[in-house]
């Protein structure tokens, strides 16, 4: 009898645990189409479109007056981040071989 409360409660742990795994690994995309849905079902059904066109023109008008305003750093941004990637490597793989401690050529 003690066997199957433990086996029971064991399984019990176990599926919390594999349901809490497969809410770690959704992506943002994921958690983001969660939250529209989540959000739009509040409306009506036939308003739902009409919310869905103010949020995609919002979100539009944002992105322009970002690139107006900061169209300089986007475009360092895109011309120096290739660059930077061997360095930021590098940092990788030293702070990797710090932490394990192991050689940074391994």
């Amino acid at each position: 009898m003690e066997d199957t409360i433990v086996n029971s409660i064991a399984n019990t742990i176990a599926d919390k645990a594999q349901e809490a795994a497969e809410g770690a690994t959704q992506t943002i995309v994921d958690r983001i189409y969660g939250a529209y849905n989540s959000f739009i079902g509040i409306f009506p059904e036939q308003f739902q479109w009409v919310v869905s066109v103010i949020l995609v023109l919002a979100i539009a008008a944002f992105l322009y007056n970002q690139i107006k305003k900061h169209w300089l750093w986007i475009v360092l941004a895109v011309v120096i981040f290739p660059g930077i990637l061997p360095m930021l490597k590098n940092i990788v793989v030293s702070l990797t071989a710090m932490f394990t401690g192991g050689s940074p050529t391994e």
